[in-house]
């Protein structure tokens, strides 16, 4: 039995006859009966009553005109997929990211796609985790990078990297100069500026303010508000510059997670996408705007680093 023997006999079984089946695929009668005849002998009954006013199925036709349109729906499924991946990609993927991270992944993201990908339209977005995960499952958004997410059994992860979180304040702060924070400095805070969505900090600190963007909350910071958390790739260039100061945390750690719709097809413009995106945190890494965490390391999870 093959491929096109089932083909065939699917045909004459729709059809209601051999010569209807043969005008539409251009085939002679005489080759679908001999088909249908090797079909029968090697399942061992007939598939069709053939009678003055055409055919009918048998109860074992039956079951293989079933089983046979649901197999030639998957190879026809299997066809149009390959060709797909043989064209070039098209269509428009939609991602969002923290901003922090968007400031430094999506201008090389374009460059690339617009260079390699030019039938493909670049949507990206802003956002913190629980709003880009609520995008996803709404369908506003196709790709997302989320930090530290809660499980979720409509999303699939996919961990990007993990990144070290330093505590940023004032240019020239005294309490930093080390570079390196502990526990005990940390939880002896004066005052934050603290994310809007989840707030990393201990309770008893003050945080007057809350904001869910980095670039105000950087200006804030180094205008004497308080101090917040946030990763070595969104203060790179303020810390360069001498606008902050910055300590790392060596107990906390930031998760960037790729976050994809659980169930949905995803594009093959979408995975072009996460290729690129992949192969810029590397080079990133490399660079020394992207701090990782060292292999193997423990310790706090930060809640939301924008």
């Amino acid at each position: 039995m093959d491929l096109r023997q089932i083909r065939y006999f699917v045909a004459v079984a729709e059809r209601g006859g051999f010569a209807a089946a043969a005008s539409t695929l251009n085939v002679a009668q005489s080759a679908l009966s001999r088909h249908v005849k090797e079909l029968e002998a090697e399942l061992g009954g007939a598939l069709l009553e053939r009678g003055a006013r055409g055919v009918s199925v048998t109860e074992s036709g039956k079951v293989l005109l079933a089983r046979g349109r649901w197999l030639l729906g998957i190879v026809d499924d299997i066809k149009a997929e390959v060709r797909t991946e043989n064209r070039e990609p098209s269509g428009t993927v939609r991602i969002g990211a923290p901003p922090s991270l968007g400031d430094i992944l999506y201008p090389p993201l374009a460059q690339t796609f617009v260079k390699q990908f030019p039938r493909v339209r670049l949507e990206l977005n802003e956002g913190l985790t629980e709003n880009a995960s609520e995008r996803l499952l709404r369908g506003e958004l196709d790709l997302a990078i989320v930090t530290t997410p809660p499980p979720n059994d409509h999303l699939d992860y996919e961990l990007l990297m993990v990144e070290q979180v330093f505590l940023i304040g004032p240019a020239r702060d005294p309490l930093l100069k080390r570079g390196r924070l502990t526990r005990k400095e940390f939880d002896a805070l004066p005052s934050a500026v603290a994310p809007l969505s989840r707030n990393p900090f201990p309770s008893t600190m003050l945080c007057a303010v809350r904001v869910d963007n980095s670039t105000p909350m950087k200006r804030m910071v180094a205008s004497g508000l308080g101090y917040a958390l946030l990763p070595f790739s969104g203060i790179h260039q303020e810390v360069a510059a001498g606008a902050l100061s910055a300590a790392l945390l060596p107990w906390m750690r930031a998760e960037r997670v790729l976050a994809l719709p659980r169930g949905r097809p995803v594009s093959r413009a979408t995975r072009e996408a996460i290729v690129v995106l992949k192969t810029i945190c590397r080079a990133l890494i490399n660079e020394g705007i992207i701090l990782t965490a060292p292999a193997g390391s423990t310790g706090g999870r930060m809640k939301e680093p924008r």
